[in-house]
């Protein structure tokens, strides 16, 4: 199919002989101050409508006529330039364009980078073809963001799922991981989580990007697997033949744990040769923080009440470099990597209240977890006179490794009585509980486990520009493969006594923590592991090996897995005037094998067999895509894309593992059949671009979700649900597809400099922005049995917050500036329960933060800054908000810095 398209297109080509004589300008635009590069440039011929963009890098590539031309080019927050050329036919001919700033605030070298990094991204979003969101490296430095999740909340229809205080997984429009693909450099990169395809992003450095790019329409040349957006993550690259490095060095301090913290980050970039055509770049940085939290959590259909106290010392480590070469303007190789590291130790002591035993756990956990992403893209960049040919090559792995996952639980028979007139602070009546003599050893769990995932990626994209009635056009094609394999190996072993064992005061030899949740509570000395783990290893005789539980948790959960993608598309972009119609299509077919393992309990309850499986599915889909813009004035645009799009399944879902348990009667099935959500997406968006860099926007979105998955009980069903039965009746829970959902929301933006305002006032600057989403979707009741099985309820979508939004004041003059900025996270579904009253919600949450910064020069700058400053909790509650089932609290943290550039 691809080498048909290229046929065609070819002799399409050949055919326009006024074509043949085309002149090639190639350029790049930088600001005539320092030099940056000026990514998202309006650059056209003046009296056509002939027109491009600068890329990341500031680069552009225009076809033009033999003859006299004006090139113009245009860039909010800097003055119009035109330049003057005589081109001949074939001619390629290289511009360096350097612009000066039209503001005032902006030309001045100290105080440039916020509002530039600014101009970047409303650049960039204003001369898109689709509809987008571009956070650039200057504004994600203005504030106190560590990773690239955190600094993906600030942008409009963007919230973030947390875990202990730090930004982790990102939802776009209301959708739930899942439904986001994430790239670097245009690159799909894998997941380094067993059982998941999304990433999650606290393991990427923030200071490693050049921009974040959150496209919000798709068009044929992107990955279709995107229904709910795509990330894509840039990296830097070299750009001037001066020698640029930058540093920063930060230490900070938590609140709550009375500890710090430090970061550092250094990067050096040059452009090497009397024609600068080697350009290098390395960058790296590092991050280590200890945090942790005070936790209470609460059981309500148990009437359990638990109390966890974490600790936990978490490091990045981030390292990209970019090598590229210019042969001449019409050919370039590039070679980009990306390494994180990201590690988590944690501990968590934990004390359970069970009054319907008459028993409290005392409980210790110490794990250490290390994920990884690697990138590496390998390609090439080619202009020739009658098209352009760009090609790569992607090698990507995400790793997880948990060397060890401890835990070991005491139990004492203590009676306990609790109380929850106060729900946030469940009352706990029962003595002893912090005399550790009262607690004799109960289990020893010891675990490790592996997750790996790897890409092999190639690629291509085809140019081919054309006339159509004296209105540039450009037909673009290409293909890609590429190849996934996942797999996750578990090792779990479980030890109970056969012989005396110590009680809990024997291996209590840290300190109780003081003032846990702000002194609501009273914990005893926590267990030690390191002295428990010492006494095992020393008398192994008097503990006994569950051999059963090993061979039942290894089965269920490792696995592993092939995938190869194959994808091809078409496109056209045509300029009318003002209108610009950007459409086409694109084919993407997947082929999965998987291999598992089925777990068998007989009645008794006992392990009955393992049994090997594998499964496999096969899927294609035709996805067309269609943009338009019309620029209603200079500054105005209404965009309007209707596009096609789908998600896989998470791999949990699709694994046929399963789990058999004929003692409840009930049986767990994975779906290797299980079809991807289809998507039709609707976008209308309206936008005003200020000369003084701001922007005002507001749109509507609409998604309907077919084949949407969810969990379904099949009753009375005979097992396996295939082939031949060997279990008449049982019940049988499988993710399964068929049922429909829908999101529609609008969203609102606004960021501007008050510099209209009089006195003091116009140092202030407003970033603004409001996301209102509305779900539905339909199931199987909750309430269905085996009289009425197919009966349906409708309920909100899992992760789609009603309400989302943030604002920010800044105030900047000469050598300070500083930011107070409010993240509002609104209430959302987080888990489907068995039952309405069971669902979980996670509570709306707002965050306060603030930063500060004074240079000394162009070089030297030193900042401040502090988060969470209303010691915001997590909360979830079960049904209703007076039933709260967690409240975790993080307190304050800050650091202090000073920053260097060169």
């Amino acid at each position: 199919m691809i080498t048909k398209w290229i046929t065609c297109c070819l002799l399409l080509t050949t055919s326009l002989g006024a074509w043949a004589q085309q002149a090639i300008i190639k350029g790049k635009v930088t600001d005539v101050v320092n030099n940056e590069v000026l990514t998202g440039a309006s650059i056209s011929l003046l009296g056509t409508n002939n027109a491009t963009v600068s890329d990341v890098n500031g680069e552009f590539l225009i076809y033009a006529n033999p003859g006299d031309r004006q090139v113009v080019v245009r860039y909010l927050g800097y003055r119009d330039t035109t330049i003057s050329l005589q081109l001949k036919g074939n001619e390629t001919r290289a511009l360096n364009i350097g612009l000066s700033s039209s503001y005032a605030r902006l030309s001045s070298v100290v105080v440039m980078g916020l509002l530039q990094g600014q101009a970047k991204a409303l650049n960039q979003q204003k001369n898109a073809d689709n509809i987008k969101n571009v956070v650039a490296a200057d504004q994600i430095g203005r504030f106190p963001d560590p990773n690239a999740a955190e600094a993906l909340q600030r942008v409009p229809g963007v919230n973030i799922e947390r875990d202990q205080g730090e930004g982790r997984y990102v939802f776009v429009r209301g959708l739930a991981p899942q439904f986001t693909n994430v790239s670097v450099n245009g690159e799909q990169i894998p997941s380094p989580e067993a059982d998941v395809r999304f990433v999650a992003l606290d393991a990427i450095p923030a200071d490693q990007l050049a921009s974040i790019e959150v496209s919000k329409s798709l068009t044929p040349d992107m990955d279709g697997d995107a229904v709910g957006g795509s990330v894509n993550l840039i990296t830097r690259t070299a750009q001037s033949k001066v020698p640029r490095i930058n540093a920063s060095v930060a230490g900070g301090y938590n609140q709550l744990m009375r500890k710090t913290n430090i970061q550092g980050q250094l990067q050096y970039a040059q452009r090497l040769g009397k024609k600068e055509k080697l350009g290098l770049l390395f960058n790296s940085s590092y991050y280590h923080n200890d945090l942790g939290s005070d936790n209470v959590e609460r059981s309500p259909q148990d009437n359990e009440v638990e109390l966890r106290d974490y600790q936990l010392t978490r490091t990045r480590l981030g390292l990209s470099s970019t090598l590229d070469y210019k042969f001449n303007p019409r050919h370039e190789i590039y070679l980009r990597a990306l390494y994180s590291r990201f590690t988590d130790r944690e501990w968590r002591r934990a004390t359970k209240f069970v009054p319907e035993d008459d028993e409290i756990e005392k409980a210790t956990k110490d794990r250490f977890e290390a994920q990884s992403i690697t990138t590496i893209n390998l390609g090439a960049k080619h202009t020739f006179s009658k098209f352009f040919l760009n090609y790569e090559a992607q090698y990507s792995m995400g790793r997880q490794n948990t060397p060890y996952d401890n835990e070991i639980v005491f139990v004492a028979g203590l009676p306990s009585t609790l109380s929850y007139n106060n729900p946030r602070y469940p009352a706990i009546i029962a003595d002893k509980f912090t005399d550790n003599k009262e607690y004799e050893f109960d289990e020893a769990g010891f675990g490790h486990t592996l997750a790996k995932d790897r890409n092999l990626t190639a690629k291509f994209d085809l140019g081919i520009p054309y006339k159509l009635n004296n209105n540039n056009g450009l037909i673009k094609l290409g293909g890609k493969m590429r190849r996934k394999e996942k797999s996750y190996n578990i090792t779990q072993d479980y030890y109970g006594a056969i012989a005396d064992i110590p009680g809990a005061d024997a291996f209590d030899e840290d300190q109780p923590k003081k003032k846990f949740m702000d002194g609501h509570y009273i914990l005893g000395r926590p267990l030690y592991m390191s002295s428990f783990i010492r006494y095992f290893n020393a008398n192994p005789s008097q503990f006994e090996a569950s051999l059963e539980d090993k061979a039942i948790d290894e089965a269920l959960e490792a696995y592993d897995a092939e995938e190869n993608v194959y994808a091809a598309y078409i496109m056209g972009r045509q300029q009318f005037n003002k209108v610009m119609v950007l459409a086409g299509v694109r084919y993407e077919k997947t082929n999965v094998n998987y291999n598992s393992k089925d777990v068998v309990i007989d009645g008794a309850g006992d392990l009955q067999d393992i049994v090997p499986v594998s499964g496999s599915s096969h899927y294609d889909f035709f996805l067309p895509q269609a943009s338009v813009r019309y620029q209603l004035s200079r500054f105005t645009n209404l965009r309007a894309a209707a596009t096609f799009s789908y998600a896989r399944p998470n791999f949990s879902e699709i694994i046929p593992a399963q789990e058999i348990n004929r003692e409840d009667e009930v049986a767990t099935a994975g779906n290797a059949a299980l079809k991807p959500v289809k998507a039709f997406n609707l976008d209308l968006l309206a936008e005003h671009y200020f000369g003084n860099v701001g922007v005002l926007s507001g749109g509507f979105f609409y998604k309907r979700l077919n084949d949407f998955i969810y969990r379904r009980v099949l009753f009375n069903s005979p097992y396996p649900l295939t082939g031949t039965p060997y279990i008449n009746s049982i019940d049988v829970i499988q993710a399964r597809n068929g049922n429909k959902a829908n999101v529609a929301g609008f969203e609102f933006a606004f960021q501007n400099n008050l510099s209209f305002l009089p006195g003091a006032l116009k140092y202030f600057s407003l970033y603004l922005n409001y996301t209102y989403a509305h779900s539905a979707a339909t199931l199987q009741s909750r309430s269905a049995d085996e009289t009425d099985p197919n009966a349906t309820e409708k309920l909100r979508l899992p992760g789609q917050a009603t309400h989302v939004g943030n604002i920010s004041l800044a105030f900047e003059r000469k050598k300070f500036n500083a930011r107070i900025s409010f993240n509002f996270n609104g209430e959302y579904l987080s888990e489907v329960g068995a039952t309405n009253e069971e669902d979980i919600f996670v509570k709306d949450r707002l965050q306060a933060d603030i930063s500060a910064g004074y240079a000394f020069n162009a070089h030297w700058r030193v900042f401040a800054e502090a988060l969470n400053l209303t010691n915001q909790p997590f909360e979830r509650f079960m049904n209703n908000k007076t039933q709260l089932i967690q409240r975790e609290y993080y307190q304050q943290w800050g650091r202090f810095g000073v920053k260097f550039d060169w």
